[in-house]
């Protein structure tokens, strides 16, 4: 009888591995950051979406879906007909995180930049319904990130540079109308109840005189320290308010992917440091 209940106990554990091993190996689920050139960027050395993929390697597929040059009015529409972005990326049942940023190409000075401009009203009920698409199909967890500062006197070297005796002198961009913007996005994520990172302003707070410099590579867009920042402060709002996605590395080595880091996350597939047997197949501590 004692065998018989160690030979069926063993066999129930063997069935119980392998259970978890299925459910370890199953299709991965994401990240999906939605935006325009500073979200296409992120990828770059140092950029926060490359910084992301760090920190969830086996565990959440990060997506870049930055579009540059955009602004909420193309990236609504772009959402509303790409079928497989909106019901599949955006709002499939894996997405388990989208960040919203947006605004730097819509606060573009309708004056000197028609084309990309987007006035503030249309711009709160383009951010409104990005926000209803991805609630409407997806977990719903949403953070939006606001535009950062302009470093106009850096938009006015860049205007130079780039194209010399044609430069015109004139800014396309404020850094006044980009805190407008970056008001109303702060203003629509405490309507919806939403974590927000009011990145106009915690750049201007940490570096009042030299934001430009420090931050951003050209006025605009981020620099290797600018896209530092706002990294560890997605990584920090990430833990705060959405603690199943939080990600804790190993304390000996600091590192996000082995078994010595933490996470109600499973990883993709058992850590190597747990398998005893030849196989994947066979018993896993």
């Amino acid at each position: 009888t004692s065998l018989h209940w160690l030979t069926h106990h063993r066999e129930e554990m063997i069935s119980k591995e392998v259970i978890d091993l299925k459910k370890s190996m199953s299709r991965r689920k994401r990240i999906v950051l939605l935006g325009d050139s500073i979200t296409q960027m992120s990828f770059s050395d140092g950029g926060f979406g490359a910084a992301l993929a760090d920190r969830y390697q086996r565990r959440l597929d990060v997506l870049n879906r930055g579009y540059s040059g955009y602004n909420s009015r193309w990236l609504l529409e772009l959402v509303q007909n790409d079928v497989f972005l909106r019901d599949e990326e955006l709002g499939g049942e894996d997405t388990m995180l989208v960040t919203i940023f947006l605004g730097a190409n819509d606060a573009s000075l309708a004056e000197h930049n028609f084309r990309q401009h987007v006035p503030i009203d249309e711009f709160v009920k383009n951010i409104q319904s990005l926000i209803a698409i991805v609630n409407k199909h997806s977990t719903g967890n949403i953070i939006i990130i606001t535009p950062p500062p302009v470093g106009e006197q850096q938009r006015l070297v860049y205007q130079r540079t780039r194209y010399g005796d044609q430069a015109t002198g004139i800014l396309e961009r404020t850094n006044k109308n980009a805190g407008l913007y970056a008001q109303a996005l702060v203003k629509i994520a405490i309507q919806f109840n939403l974590p927000y990172i009011d990145l106009w302003n915690d750049m201007q707070t940490q570096e009042p005189t030299n934001f430009g410099p420090v931050f951003l590579s050209d006025g605009l867009h981020l620099s290797p320290q600018g896209y530092r920042f706002l990294a560890d402060r997605l990584a920090h709002t990430i833990n705060a308010h959405f603690p199943s996605l939080a990600i804790y590395p190993d304390p000996h080595t600091g590192h996000f992917g082995t078994s010595g880091s933490s996470s109600s996350l499973l990883p993709h597939a058992p850590w190597h440091d747990s398998i005893i047997a030849p196989s994947l197949s066979g018993k896993v501590q």
